[in-house]
């Protein structure tokens, strides 16, 4: 379960990062629990105003803080992105 959770902020920290994200099962469950596949792609900004965009991640990435608190994780993306 905790796999699943993790992947999941993973692919929401991309998200917030400007990339279209797909979470796909690439093997089947009985053979593997980590068989999550995060599929990336960067998208091209819609928005006009680069400081709506800036405040649409902002908002975002106080959503993933609040999860990741709640559930007492770190994950190293999120550092990672927090530090670039």
């Amino acid at each position: 379960m905790s796999a699943l959770i993790t992947d999941a902020v993973r692919a929401n920290l991309l998200k917030a990062e400007g990339y279209n994200t797909d979470l796909l099962e690439f093997i089947d469950m009985e053979h593997t629990p980590k068989n999550i596949l995060i599929r990336a792609v960067k998208k091209e900004s819609s928005v006009k105003d680069p400081g709506l965009d800036e405040l649409r991640r902002e908002c975002e990435f106080k959503k993933i803080d609040e999860l990741t608190g709640f559930l007492n994780i770190e994950p190293t993306l999120k550092k990672l992105l927090e530090n670039s």
